[in-house]
């Protein structure tokens, strides 16, 4: 600059401050744009692979967990390759392979979608054609849609933040942490209300791979930088990373268990919950969303501001959610499903703000950040591995939710018992706080969900807290020496009475049970009824808590179909209809059944019909025709098949075969506990139920819930395919008839009056509401909750 005499001035000083700063923010936006974009693409991604391919897996709640252990192994994989590239090579290395490997997800992207018309979605040839392996077909399914993508954006987060010291030494890099958590719960929420309803599934994907090439330019645009870095920087580099070094502790072996401990603790509560959620109400993408974004919240509660992490808020708000969960599982609300959701996810917000706070205060310098997040990384993948592999081989039933619950409050009080400084030592009220919580738990417990008839079990607490009250006068001196000795007694005792709080709720869940079965599908319990009464003594199926059929062992019974599928109910009474039919013309009926179940319609079957069941669950058919319990098929004059595997995708390949079943009856039954198997109830899935039945048969769904009215959706389909809607209820006798609820459609309406009786012939023409239509592409069950 000059003055009027030509006198060359300097620049003022906030004038070069302002463009350095602004030069500083240029540098950094390709982190935020990088970093924002890969943490949202990798878990729309994870939504998107899993809607599409959730039809091929049955619609199991283990479907979504065995996708989130891939999923997690992948981010550990990731973490581990940006840890070891950050830490063995120089900025230019890193720079030029890490920009190999996004070139190579580009150039797979693109052969993809060459093959398959969709960079992401696999053609239909990968459909497994079995279902006895399914989480290793699933696992194979996902390397080959999105393995190497996937991995490319595992890694970052942590190599990016790694650049990010080298490019910006004197910023820290743990914002953009919380930034990548924000970018992955935009992600999450973003998919069920605005990316689901309005894209389909393979326009997702298109969009999806744009925004990867998008991800990449930004990558690519932050290797630049790195390799433009001087090699006479590389002094300033290494003087910069020594201070790093040398103003952080270096963490020993026990920091490195505990971060694990914590991410791992965390991680099976989240699926856990997920699983403990859908198991009861439906796998659909918001029920795996909720939680995976409360998980995620609290990661970036705990890693933007270590001000957002109080131990004086959360944990109070820590010791509710275990009371809570603790009522929840011994059979409170059991019949309300808002409730139990709420209750579940204000849990799984508690336990996770409490495992990722304490994480939040133990994270090193930057110069241990890879090994930090690699381990936080590893955490979560050893929970994904427990909760998808391990414990549904040790567990009978889903008792991880209960294990994940104790696990927590051992993390949390093996951190505060290792400092001094903590809550346990520091202040007076913490260790009276654990024993009244200790005390009143079991009493509380069994007054939530027994009534005030249980109020004398609150008698015991009132003792304990004397006691405890003279102990901890007895035991108070001026120094803190007391209070550490009693602080081992006092964790011990709290872990001890609620892990017997959770052992009596687990044990309930398989206490008399005859027979407990959990594989990849659920949990299978063959239970006793009416032991004393040998006339009316029988044995009942139950998947999770919902009964799928039942039969009495008295020879004079034996026969007699029961439960939902009794005389009375919708699917009795027209296959009662379809069997006077048949009598009068001399022809013999083909039937199928979308469920096994324990076989209860093959009752009906007179010699000469024709039976075929559609089964996914391997066990059931085997407890089905275990003759201990169950004679249906045994018994069955007609001919009984059972075709294993996904029944719309067993359907599917007949059609292909040019072999339809020509069934003059199907029945659509294959809901596991009380959630809906979506993929069986859209226009695609009808289209091949109505391909397999005769013109003048019948399509029988049982829509029985206690949480969905499904009504609407067979309504719509009725309207959609001209088929005859009658919906009949049966309220059940309470010893051979189940209450229950079945749909009839067919075109044939005079046959649908000839089951009606004259009232009930008014249901067909029930108004329709505002409702849409479900597809592979959209579902919505949030119309369909009882009120």
């Amino acid at each position: 600059m000059k003055d009027s005499a030509g006198v060359v001035l300097e620049k003022p000083a906030s004038s070069v401050i302002r463009q350095h700063e602004a030069r500083q923010q240029a540098t950094m936006r390709p982190y935020w744009v990088s970093i924002f974009l890969g943490a949202f693409l990798m878990f729309a991604v994870q939504l998107l692979l899993g809607k599409y391919l959730l039809p091929w897996f049955g619609g199991t709640p283990a479907m979504w967990t065995t996708c989130m252990f891939f999923f997690q192994i992948l981010l550990l994989a990731g973490y581990a390759y940006a840890h070891a590239l950050a830490s063995w090579c120089s900025a230019r290395t890193q720079a030029i392979v890490h920009s190999f490997l996004l070139l190579a997800s580009l150039l797979l992207l693109a052969i993809s979608a060459a093959v398959w018309h969709s960079p992401l979605t696999p053609g239909a040839n990968w459909r497994p054609q079995a279902s006895e392996h399914p989480i290793w077909n699933l696992v194979v399914v996902l390397t080959v849609s999105a393995g190497l993508p996937f991995f490319t954006l595992a890694s970052t987060g942590p190599l990016l933040q790694s650049w990010f010291t080298r490019t910006q030494p004197m910023r820290s890099p743990y914002r953009l942490y919380a930034l990548s958590n924000f970018g992955s719960l935009l992600g999450l929420l973003s998919y069920p209300f605005v990316v689901e309803p309005w894209l389909t599934l393979r326009m997702q994907g298109r969009v999806w791979a744009f925004m990867f090439v998008v991800y990449s330019l930004a990558c690519a645009f932050c290797a630049v930088q790195l390799w433009r870095l001087k090699r006479n920087c590389s002094e300033r580099e290494t003087m910069t990373e020594h201070l790093l070094s040398s103003a952080a502790k270096r963490p020993g072996t026990a920091e490195h268990f505990i971060w694990l401990g914590l991410a791992a603790g965390a991680s099976i509560m989240f699926l856990a919950t997920t699983s403990q959620i859908c198991q009861d109400v439906a796998v659909v993408p918001f029920l795996w969303v909720l939680p995976l974004s409360i998980y995620l919240l609290s990661f970036i509660i705990c890693f933007d501001q270590s001000k957002w992490y109080s131990r004086r808020v959360f944990y109070p708000i820590f010791a509710v959610a275990i009371f809570l969960a603790c009522f929840v599982l011994n059979g409170w609300a059991l019949n309300k499903i808002m409730i139990q959701v709420v209750a579940y996810s204000f849990t799984l917000f508690a336990c996770c703000m409490v495992c990722h706070g304490e994480l939040a205060r133990l994270k090193p310098g930057s110069a241990y950040l890879t090994s930090f997040y690699m381990m936080v990384a590893c955490g979560g993948a050893m929970g994904g591995t427990l909760v998808a592999l391990i414990f549904p081989k040790i567990f009978q039933a889903f008792w991880e939710y209960h294990l994940g619950l104790w696990l927590s409050v051992l993390l949390v009080l093996l951190v505060l018992a290792r400092h001094s400084t903590s809550p346990l030592y520091s202040n007076r009220l913490a260790l009276p706080s654990l024993a009244v919580g200790m005390a009143l738990l079991p009493g509380l417990t069994s007054l939530a969900t027994q009534g005030t008839r249980s109020l004398v079990n609150l008698l015991p607490a009132l003792a304990v807290l004397v006691g405890v009250y003279a102990l901890n006068r007895w035991g108070r001196t001026d120094s803190n020496e007391g209070r550490v000795r009693a602080v081992p007694f006092y964790c011990g005792a709290v872990l001890l009475v609620l892990g017997a709080v959770l052992f009596f709720a687990a044990r309930g869940q398989v206490q008399d049970a005859t027979l407990v079965s959990r594989n990849f599908y659920g949990v299978l319990t063959v239970r006793e009824l009416n032991g004393s009464y040998p006339e009316w003594r029988a044995y009942s199926l139950q998947h999770g808590r919902i009964a799928h059929g039942f039969q009495f062992q008295a020879e004079s019974k034996r026969k007699v179909p029961t439960g939902y599928y009794g005389t009375a109910s919708g699917a009795g009474r027209a296959l009662a209809t379809l069997q006077a039919r048949a009598t009068e013309s001399g022809g013999h009926l083909r039937v199928g059944v979308v469920g096994l179940g324990v076989g209860t319609l093959a009752a009906y079957m007179r010699s000469g019909d024709y039976i075929r069941f559609y089964e996914i669950n391997p066990q059931v058919t085997r407890v089905a025709l275990d003759q201990k319990f169950f004679t249906y098929l045994e018994n069955c004059r007609a001919n009984v098949d059972v075709t294993h595997g996904d029944a719309r995708l067993s359907m599917e390949a007949e059609l292909g075969r040019g072999e339809p079943q020509s069934f003059d009856f199907l029945a659509i039954d294959a809901f596991s506990g009380d959630a809906i198997p979506v993929h069986l109830l859209t226009r695609e899935a009808f289209e091949i139920y109505l391909q397999e039945i005769q013109s003048r048969g019948i399509l029988a769904v049982h829509i029985t819930n206690a949480h969905l009215d499904l009504r609407p959706v067979l309504l719509k389909v009725a309207e959609h395919f001209r088929l005859h809607y009658a919906l009949l209820h049966t309220s059940g006798d309470g010893e051979v008839n189940s209450y229950s609820d079945w749909v009839l459609l067919s075109y044939d309406e005079n046959l649908l009056n000839s089951i009606l009786s004259p009232g009930e012939r008014n249901t067909s023409k029930e108004t329709l509401p505002a409702f849409s239509l479900w597809t592979d592409e959209y579902s919505n069950l949030f119309t369909l909750l009882r009120r």
